[in-house]
């Protein structure tokens, strides 16, 4: 994972000199949950989508590639109540949290941007920022510091609390519109598999009530099994280690965006090379 960043961030950062062509814009769109508290319905998932926004910068090395910066905003959440599953029903467990990524990104362009109209693919690398909290009692509590699967206690010294800052790999694809020499529209939908398989607070496995309340504290035990709030299941009976989550895949979330992009710097690597006319006599 670590080579695949240092390789993407190269690709992205190394300049070619003689390229011209840079662009400014900003982008409006949403940001997409996908994990363990993801319905099993692609509707009901994007039925909790959240406004996102990020400003980009785009620098062109020639008409077919460039590379981009990009900070984003977004919110991201999942809820086991839009499953359609009983027992994710039972589960009853959700969570929150805002998303803040700094991006680099390097973009191919199909077509060349000399086109009006021009698809690209592009992808990359992130680091980003995110702290799940979730709803209990009329406020919002924050996850992390509570250690719902035993984080932190010395009972468990192989589950460390997890970090809020990880990275994540970026694919995606898009369309640009040429409005004008200046001006360009692009929408683009792209998907970041973390490296966090935390980033709803739910991984691996069930630790005993009364363990975790002892090493963590009575909130951490009561948010950790919240099935007693649909079904009144005691959560002192549960068995220490039946399923919580599945950590074999990370965690996955999406952001889509329309985009307004400002040519910068009218100096374009589009144009052919002018050919060398030689003088008559």
């Amino acid at each position: 994972m670590k080579k695949l960043v240092v390789l993407s961030f190269l690709l992205v950062f190394i300049s070619n000199i003689s390229a011209q062509k840079s662009e400014i814009g900003i982008g409006f769109g949403l940001s997409t949950y996908y994990g363990d508290l993801s319905g099993d319905i692609l509707l009901n998932n994007l039925k909790q989508s959240h406004p996102a926004v990020q400003v980009i910068y785009n620098y062109y090395f020639n008409r077919y590639f460039n590379s981009r910066i990009s900070l984003g905003h977004g919110t991201v959440s999942g809820d086991d109540s839009f499953s359609t599953k009983d027992w994710q029903k039972e589960r009853n467990l959700s969570f929150q949290s805002s998303i803040t990524e700094l991006s680099g990104i390097a973009e191919f362009n199909i077509l060349g941007i000399n086109h009006r109209i021009n698809p690209f693919l592009y992808s990359g690398v992130n680091i980003f920022h995110y702290n799940p909290k979730t709803f209990y009692k009329g406020e919002w509590i924050y996850l992390q510091p509570l250690g719902t699967e035993g984080q932190g206690s010395y009972l468990h010294p192989d589950r460390p609390k997890y970090s809020l800052m990880d990275i994540s790999l970026i694919f995606g694809g898009g369309i640009k519109f040429k409005i004008n020499p200046s001006l360009m529209l692009s929408l683009e939908l792209g998907w970041r598999r973390t490296n966090s398989d935390y980033l709803d607070d739910i991984s691996k496995d069930y630790v005993g009530y009364s363990e975790l309340k002892r090493t963590n504290g009575e909130l951490a035990a009561t948010l950790a099994d919240r099935t007693n709030e649909y079904n009144g299941f005691s959560p002192e009976s549960r068995i220490a280690g039946s399923q919580r989550g599945g950590d074999k895949i990370k965690d996955y979330y999406s952001m889509s965006f329309i985009n307004i992009v400002y040519t910068l710097n009218s100096g374009n690597p589009i144009k052919r090379r002018n050919k060398v006319i030689c003088p008559g006599f």
